[in-house]
């Protein structure tokens, strides 16, 4: 029986299960270039070599490990659609990355409802923090940070996926996403001052957040530990990327000021140390 003509006609209805437009957290706009966005899973045999294995590759020294996940189809619209099919469930997760490093990667799980005949969001618009090869002017003012688990130089252990808040006075000014290379990108807002130009220099606290402990990393899978943000009930606070993961904490030694210059990116600045 048809939904929406005679039943002469043969018709076929695709129906939306979950959207995703993903937006630059940092410019607030639609991410413009391909990323990848899959359906979380357990990675299967990576595929035949191609363009996107080779820089999934290079970023991450092994072979393509999500080759083997469901893509959720881009549109010419920079917009994934994923379509309802039988045998998806709620929730859905995903995963998003970019093997260009121009976006740090999160893992999202959505609900979806029941029926999908019923009016609920649809559309979900996760914000992507800025990676270490986001297209970013050096006359910026921020920094590139570092965190490892301990204060010792070798072995160096990088805290992978952390978070990053600066604050002034009671503010946040500024958040980064840390990748698995414990690397991160601050970039302080315009009116972080207040009214006027950025005093230069200004003193900043960066807080690092990160997961209790170093979850195992599996062998196939160099983003298998990514932390699970799930959305359970909206409205969304999750797709801001402003609530951290669960058990995220920060310690002793992961919070300090920092003194940021008016246009410029701090480079080689002293590690963040997380000391749980």
């Amino acid at each position: 029986m048809n939904s929406f003509l005679a039943d002469n006609f043969a018709e076929h209805v695709d129906r939306l299960m979950l959207g995703i437009e993903s937006l630059d957290a940092l410019r607030g706009a639609r991410v413009a270039m391909a990323i990848n966005v899959v359906l979380d899973g357990n990675p299967a045999a990576a595929r035949a070599p191609n363009d996107a294995n080779l820089a999934w590759q290079h970023a991450f020294g092994v072979p393509d490990a999500i080759g083997g996940l469901q893509p959720i189809p881009r549109h010419n619209s920079c917009r994934h659609a994923l379509l309802f099919k039988p045998g998806l469930k709620s929730p859905v997760t995903i995963r998003l990355y970019d093997p260009q490093r121009r976006f740090a990667p999160r893992r999202i799980s959505y609900p979806v409802p029941a029926d999908i005949n019923a009016t609920a969001p649809r559309v979900r618009r996760p914000a992507l923090y800025p990676g270490a090869a986001y297209a970013i002017s050096e006359a910026s003012t921020g920094l590139r940070g570092r965190v490892t688990w301990s204060r010792a130089s070798l072995p160096e252990v990088p805290v992978r996926w952390v978070r990053v808040i600066a604050t002034l006075g009671g503010q946040v000014v500024g958040r980064a996403h840390g990748d698995e290379r414990g690397e991160f990108l601050l970039l302080l807002n315009s009116d972080a001052g207040g009214l006027g130009d950025l005093p230069s220099p200004l003193s900043v606290l960066v807080t690092v957040f990160g997961p209790p402990a170093a979850l195992p990393v599996p062998a196939n899978d160099p983003l298998g530990d990514l932390p699970l943000e799930a959305l359970l009930v909206d409205p969304d606070d999750v797709s801001a990327g402003e609530k951290l993961p669960p058990a995220y904490v920060s310690t002793a030694l992961s919070s300090r000021a920092v003194d940021f210059e008016l246009g410029r990116l701090l480079t080689q600045q002293d590690k963040f140390f997380f000391n749980p």
